[in-house]
């Protein structure tokens, strides 16, 4: 019990128990595998965020040449790659090379329950003016076996494709309670 090494993630994914999709051994490290950082981008554009309410946001594309990303502003990323296992849980982290350039890739949301599978949409907000690149190694994902009966994660954020807003909304109006 406790958090897998690379070379226990990389027979995992061998056997079809943690889905890296796309994988790439060079991504992989003591206790973890880097992600990538997805082109699309959605900067959010309320001048107030109210938690009851659907946020508004522009569209946007990293191009090859890099984007500037502004102090101040809200940010919704995403993993490249597709992630997702019934057998364990993970949680994302930054890598301590993004982190040193203030960078913050998730502000809270770093569980990923077990039975979700998707692409994990990232919470991003820089101290200074920074350029980020597509496709470039922003963080670190890491597996950890659990106890107990497992309940697959069937929540509103399954099979998300791209950086995908806040639905808290919905949980006002609904009584829900499931988030990753």
């Amino acid at each position: 019990m406790g958090w897998l090494t690379g070379n226990e993630i990389e027979r995992e994914v061998k056997r079809d128990r943690i889905l890296i999709d796309e994988y790439f051994e060079g991504r992989l490290n003591s206790n973890s595998y880097n992600y990538r950082l997805a082109p699309e981008l959605r900067r959010m554009t309320n001048e107030v965020i109210d938690c009851a309410l659907e946020d508004s946001f522009e569209e946007l594309t990293i191009p090859e040449s890099g984007m500037r990303l502004e102090p101040s502003e809200c940010y919704l990323g995403t993993t490249a790659e597709r992630f997702g296992s019934e057998v364990y849980a993970s949680l994302i982290t930054g890598r301590s090379s993004v982190g040193r350039k203030f960078i913050t890739n998730h502000v809270c949301a770093g569980l990923i329950d077990q039975g979700f599978f998707g692409r994990v949409t990232l919470e991003i907000t820089v101290a200074k003016p920074t350029i980020v690149y597509p496709l470039m190694p922003f963080g670190q994902i890491f597996w950890f076996t659990t106890s107990g009966e497992f309940r697959p994660y069937t929540g509103k954020y399954q099979g998300q494709h791209s950086p995908t807003a806040s639905l808290l909304h919905l949980d006002r109006l609904k009584g829900r309670q499931d988030d990753v």
